[in-house]
């Protein structure tokens, strides 16, 4: 009987070199879906070619109506971006407030 042979099993060997993930290989699918994304987009805006009327605030004009719920988007998605960092940035003020308090109040046994 060979232990060699059962001892190594698929699951419990390291993964060979090309098996890794690797910053190449998340760029490679990162690109493939923002893609993929881009082409879903473009059907989007070509089917969606008829111009509507669009006020915000003093702003009043026609788009196309892809276009105007694309900057609907846009400016959906910067919003919650900039409350995401206000909450990120909040929050590792806090743990730095915290931290500073934890190493002052350690002091050396002597």
């Amino acid at each position: 009987m060979n232990d060699s042979a059962t001892t190594s099993s698929p699951e419990t060997s390291e993964p060979l070199p090309g098996e890794r993930r690797t910053r190449l290989s998340g760029a490679w699918t990162a690109i493939v879906i923002g893609l993929v994304a881009l082409v879903i987009i473009l059907v989007f805006i070509l089917q969606n070619g008829q111009r509507v009327d669009v006020t915000f605030l003093m702003f009043h004009g026609q788009l196309p109506l892809a276009v105007a719920l694309l900057f609907a988007l846009i400016l959906g998605a910067v919003i919650v971006f900039a409350f995401g960092a206000a909450r990120i940035l909040q929050l590792r003020m806090v743990a730095g407030r915290a931290r500073r308090k934890d190493s002052s109040s350690a002091t050396p046994l002597e």
